[in-house]
């Protein structure tokens, strides 16, 4: 794609989250939405030993949805309906068009108040829940170990082989941003501990059977996360990144969280058995007869994981390969045949969707946030869109039936 292609993606998404170019509206028959939480409060524990000065204080529990990240996913939801009801999808004035939208989240508080946001923006004024899973019992975001346990070797040698030749990961890009974060954690002034100078290491989970890094990968995306949510969030700019934290830096800084994702959540293994049963639903949402809408709100690491899982790639403008900010999601769009064009079958275009940091940084209430959509590709899909026999097909293969539930 283009960078004029890509510009004008973004120009027309910021009233909306365009639908489909070279695909009559009409033609949209279903929707499902894989939407990672909002801006959440960070958990600085892990990390005051990496940091010479102190962390700001949010006064909110870490891990819930701030307010300012509410603010956005209800602007998202709306974003959503202004589309869809522009393509003659959905009906924004009938809220009996509500029994077609189905939103389903995963036991965390964030990812509860992110739908109920989410749900603000797209349905308002209309009486639709959210399905929540019950603490502790969570098959479809945390499938492991509630299906089944992974396997510990597996997981290890799966991660071990994304690390390629650096022990802990690293290619020189990434080594780059790792020194640009170290700068501004800055322990050459202070009396703390340089991420770099830390032993990497695999270690695998006794009760999950799942392998996950130590060392200046997971530290490094630990902070950048913090970092991250400290800008989309709004806190005022002396408290991001201590007052060195700009849109290019913080941009540059993002590699370490995309890295980070591409070893623990993308790996084959991992992805396999983390993201089957969120596949599997994914597609019965596309192919049953279910509702029109369905939306699956979990957290960064269930959208990697399901990228992961379908190889799917796509490219922000601005920010590094495959990058899911706060609010990002993968949208699978179903649309009916076009027999008059030489297409006998339903085809099935994936894109990614998300606010770019800027806007989410700059919006206020009651203003529409600029959106921006680019599509994915995804192996064995044509990019002009995939058969939904060979979506389903695709799919299928790359799903591990033991980490399956009956959908």
């Amino acid at each position: 794609m283009n960078a004029r292609t890509l510009l004008c993606l973004t120009l027309l998404a910021s009233a909306g989250v365009a639908p489909t170019s070279g695909r009559a509206a009409s033609d949209l028959r279903s929707v499902a939405i894989v939407m990672s939480a909002g801006v959440q409060a960070p958990a600085y524990g892990a990390l005051r030993p990496y940091a010479g000065r102190r962390w700001p204080n949010w006064a909110l529990p870490a891990g819930s949805l701030t307010p300012h990240g509410a603010l956005l996913v209800t602007a998202l939801g709306a974003s959503y309906r202004a589309s869809y009801t522009r393509a003659g999808f959905l009906n924004a004035g009938d809220c009996r068009e509500a029994n077609g939208i189905s939103v389903v989240t995963s036991d965390r508080p964030s990812t509860a108040a992110t739908a109920a946001a989410f749900l603000a923006g797209l349905a308002p004024d209309c009486d639709v829940a959210y399905t929540r899973a019950p603490a502790g019992a969570d098959p479809i975001f945390h499938p492991v170990p509630d299906i089944a346990k992974a396997d510990p070797a597996a997981a290890a040698g799966s991660l071990r082989a994304a690390l390629g030749s650096d022990p802990n990961g690293l290619t020189p890009g990434d080594a780059a941003s790792l020194a640009r974060l170290e700068a501004l954690l800055d322990c050459a002034a202070y009396d703390c501990t340089r991420v770099s100078t830390l032993g990497g290491s695999i270690v695998t989970d006794s009760s999950t059977g799942l392998a996950s890094l130590r060392g200046p990968v997971a530290v490094g995306g630990a902070a950048v996360d913090a970092l991250r949510a400290e800008y989309a969030g709004a806190l005022p700019a002396q408290n991001v990144g201590w007052g060195h934290l700009d849109l290019d830096l913080l941009r540059d800084l993002s590699q370490m969280s995309v890295l980070r994702a591409r070893l623990e959540d993308r790996n084959p293994y991992a992805a396999r058995v983390t993201a089957s049963n969120l596949a599997a639903h994914v597609l019965a949402s596309l192919t049953g007869r279910s509702g029109r809408l369905s939306a699956f709100v979990g957290l960064e690491t269930n959208v990697a994981q399901l990228a992961g899982l379908l190889d799917a790639t796509w490219s922000l403008p601005g920010d590094p390969r495959n990058d899911t900010p706060p609010g990002g999601a993968l949208v699978f769009e179903r649309y009916a045949a076009d027999r008059r064009a030489g297409r006998k079958s339903d085809e099935v275009r994936i894109f990614f969707v998300a606010q770019p940091f800027g806007a989410m940084r700059r919006a206020t209430p009651g203003s529409p946030v600029p959106v921006t959509r680019v599509p994915v590709a995804i192996a064995g899909c044509p990019d002009t869109g995939c058969p939904v026999e060979t979506f389903e097909q695709l799919v299928k293969r790359a799903i591990d039936p033991a980490f399956v539930t009956p959908v």
